[in-house]
């Protein structure tokens, strides 16, 4: 019997390539009329763009391996950039992290960290720096709590800390985990000189990952079914028997890969697998269209203190197109597309001089369900990829492992629920 999977976002790809390549023809079951879940590419005024603007590193190394695995050059879909980033506030001077690429990345920032903060402040960041050198932090606290242990400053705080945390867990600081906050800051940034790397996609996210993953699945045997809904997995004597679809179809199989949402986890396997409901945050992205000659300063810019976190130059998609994007939960959820548009106009006006005065054009872009609560407990609930049911496994990025929602980690539990399909055992 063909192996299953059930989910088409890049955890569920990544799981189906690997299948496809070690000749088991999987069948790959997306419910929705595309692949990418929630890293894909939407249209607006015939213009393709992303539903969120999906920051990417060289830390990256399981997204990397698998556009290598589809024969996809890194240098084609990506501009590769060294850390370099300005962070805004109204209250305070600008924060600027910049790395040579030369340099390992705590030392390579000291000097423009330094420039921006002073001496004092520096020795505050340094308690939590020297603290991310140990692959033994284990501290079961919020990320609060753990700049309060360290006696970060009110401006480190603000500034720094808090736009970081959402960024990464998209989860605010006094509800984010200071065990995955650390896991990743350590092994993303900080894990060797080019780990921190910004990687800057040319291309929208289908044409990155999802068209050809689509392409080389179907080369090697694979199959991929879209606008195909799984509405059960049949589970018979503590194994997996097979899946009835959306319309009544019953397909035979005895190796299953659930890479979905957590919503769609639980919606499925809650109840088989005793699994804890699931607090889901969104992240708004606001795509303000100015005139084809305007272009930031920077192609990515960050923002403290404002409705507003981060702001990304799309030029790339559309010249004079920006991307202004609002992590976590708030008030803002309550406002009407206009109402937050203008809202996020007037904070940007304050910190962009360079910003023209009137926008051609704005669309909103809210995903409710952007990523899982990756707060202290909630880490604590998440699932193993390996479950107690034959033939069963969990992908996707809620599935156990060290870090918060990310396309790395999506493709790192597909890769490993694929290996476990494969050898029946933990990879």
């Amino acid at each position: 019997m063909q192996p299953i999977i059930i989910g088409g976002g890049w955890s569920g790809l990544a799981a189906t390539v690997r299948l496809a390549e070690a000749g088991q023809k999987p069948i790959l079951f997306e419910a929705a009329k595309q692949l990418g879940g929630r890293a894909r590419t939407v249209t607006w005024q015939d213009v393709e763009i992303d539903n969120g603007q999906h920051l990417m590193i060289g830390a990256y190394q399981n997204m990397l391996d698998l556009l290598h695995r589809i024969g996809i050059d890194e240098n084609s879909v990506f501009q590769r950039k060294a850390l370099d980033l300005l962070i805004l506030d109204p209250q305070f001077p600008p924060l600027h992290l910049s790395a040579h690429p030369l340099l390992p990345w705590q030392i390579a920032i000291l000097p423009k960290l330094y420039s921006s903060i002073g001496w004092q402040e520096l020795w505050r960041f340094l308690r939590i720096a020297r603290q991310l050198k140990s692959p033994s932090f284990t501290k079961n606290i919020t990320v609060e709590q753990w700049c309060r242990q360290t006696g970060q400053s009110p401006r480190l705080v603000t500034q720094l800390w808090v736009p970081l945390c959402l960024a990464i867990l998209n989860t605010p600081i006094e509800q984010a985990s200071a065990r995955v906050f650390a896991a990743t800051l350590r092994d993303s940034l900080a894990a060797n000189r080019r780990s921190a790397d910004l990687l800057i996609p040319k291309k929208t996210l289908d044409d990155v990952l999802p068209e050809p993953a689509r392409h080389f699945i179907a080369n090697h045997g694979g199959e991929v079914r879209l606008q195909s809904r799984i509405e059960k997995i049949v589970i018979t004597s503590g194994k997996v028997t097979g899946v009835i679809t959306s319309n009544d179809e019953y397909i035979a199989a005895d190796k299953i890969i659930v890479a979905v949402s957590p919503s769609i986890l639980h919606k499925l396997l809650g109840e088989q697998l005793k699994l804890s409901k699931v607090t889901e945050y969104p992240i708004t992205t606001v795509y303000l269209q100015y005139s084809s000659q305007f272009q930031l300063n920077s192609p990515i810019i960050g923002l403290s203190n404002s409705l507003p976190q981060w702001v990304f130059d799309r030029s790339d998609q559309s010249p004079g197109l920006i991307a202004v994007v609002i992590s976590g939960p708030g008030e803002h959820e309550l406002l009407t597309k206009q109402q937050l548009a203008d809202q996020v106009v007037s904070a940007l006006t304050g910190l962009l001089p360079e910003l023209p005065e009137d926008y051609l054009a704005v669309h909103v872009i809210r995903e409710k369900r952007a990523t899982f609560c990756c707060g202290v407990v909630e880490n604590s609930q998440r699932p193993s990829c390996k479950t107690a049911i034959n033939g069963l496994w969990i992908a996707g990025d809620y599935a156990e492992n060290p870090y918060p929602a990310t396309l790395e980690s999506a493709i790192m539990n597909g890769y490993r629920a694929a290996e476990m399909a494969l050898t029946g055992n933990l990879p």
